[in-house]
């Protein structure tokens, strides 16, 4: 969920970050329905012809909220990589503005989410299993965990979990950048998705995550060499054609477990879920990149905007979803009202929450910068 400078950014891989967004809100807009919450808790096909449709065919994409995260994962690697890789980067002034831009978001949000459990409490009986494993409320214990990010989260709003690898990647971004440095790209992909393999089969989420981030920094440490291949492809003679393909199959392995469940599911395929995803992920992404049509539809002005507000519509889009479902129960009402309610307030965020912060972290990078030049220049004059 990272920006760097407007030097550095990629404009279409912005707006795939807002693109994801939206389906993390489509995806917790639809588990308020139970039919299509209930495969995320049982890991079973659906029985109704609708909705099978909508879990196990390519609409899945869609609303493919757990793949979009894992998306997130990914393109927060490729940004903080390419920034710490440029000439202009300070260790002293990083973290200080990364950790402000982080947090201050995110104590607001939490703050949010408290206030919408006021106004609409999460008592009433609910059919949907997503709903009604919701935690009803904050304890001063859950509210200051999820405000820290430091010993997981509470849950209470459950795009949160990510955060708290969000943080520990930020912090770890040196080590991830030296180790990119120093390993082969092809070595990195497949050393990262070994871990995350691992991770998966023996339930350890720091194995599950913490590579995916790697797999980011690969590509953004050695984004020129990853440029000059995506170039060799789209100078082909049926590059287009090429390029297409690599979109059809990274869509295909992203939403892979879907596809499969009518045909076999059980402990083994949930764990090839995690690895098949980041490979999709990773080329979905690359195609955002370098392909020319993704690359012109994912940079014009409502992708370019959706991606300006994508972390205030990550944070505060959960517990107004959750609210309406309470406050207004029916499906027809709860998708009709929280999903443009969520795009409003997440833009109201922005402007009053995220975009100031973006601000004082910019002068605390400034200062830190400024600092460490005169703290250089007294050593060399000594």
């Amino acid at each position: 969920m990272s920006r760097i400078g407007d030097g550095a950014r990629i404009v279409s891989l912005d707006g795939l970050r807002g693109l994801a967004a939206v389906v993390v809100l489509l995806h917790h807009s639809l588990l308020t329905i139970p039919s299509l919450a209930a495969p995320y808790y049982n890991g079973k096909a659906p029985d109704g012809i609708l909705a099978r449709i909508l879990v196990t065919s390519p609409l899945h994409l869609a609303w493919a909220g757990t793949e979009a995260v894992i998306m997130f994962f990914v393109l927060s690697g490729i940004v903080l990589a390419k920034a710490a890789t440029a000439k202009s980067f300070s260790l002293a002034a990083y973290f200080p503005s990364r950790l402000v831009r982080l947090y201050a978001p995110v104590l607001a949000a939490v703050a949010f989410g408290a206030l919408t459990i006021l106004v609409s409490p999460r008592t009433a009986s609910v059919a949907s299993d997503w709903l009604a494993s919701r935690p009803h409320g904050y304890s001063p214990v859950t509210f200051l965990q999820d405000a820290l990010l430091l010993s997981g989260v509470s849950r209470t709003i459950s795009p949160l979990w990510s955060l708290q690898w969000e943080v520990l990647f930020s912090l770890l971004l040196p080590v991830y950048v030296y180790a990119s440095r120093n390993l082969r790209l092809r070595t990195q992909f497949i050393g990262a998705i070994a871990l995350t393999t691992l991770g998966y089969v023996v339930g350890l989420p720091v194995l599950m995550y913490l590579p995916m981030f790697a797999v980011g920094t690969a590509l953004g440490t050695h984004w020129g060499r990853v440029e000059a291949l995506a170039t060799a492809i789209s100078d082909r003679r049926r590059g287009n054609l090429s390029w297409l393909v690599v979109a059809i199959v990274g869509c295909t392995l992203t939403i892979g477990y879907w596809l499969v469940l009518p045909l076999v599911s059980g402990p083994a395929v949930s764990a090839a879920a995690g690895p098949v995803t980041l490979v999709g992920v990773t080329l979905i992404i690359v195609c955002a990149a370098f392909w020319r049509p993704a690359k012109w539809l994912l940079s014009t002005t409502v992708f370019a905007w959706l991606g300006r507000i994508s972390f205030s519509l990550y944070l505060i889009h959960e517990p107004i979803v959750i609210a309406v479902a309470f406050l207004a129960p029916g499906v027809k009402w709860t998708l009709a009202i929280s999903i443009p309610l969520a795009i409003l307030i997440a833009w109201l965020f922005y402007r009053l929450i995220e975009r100031p912060t973006h601000k004082l972290a910019r002068g605390i990078r400034a200062s830190a910068a400024l600092d460490e030049t005169v703290h250089s220049g007294r050593k060399a004059i000594q």
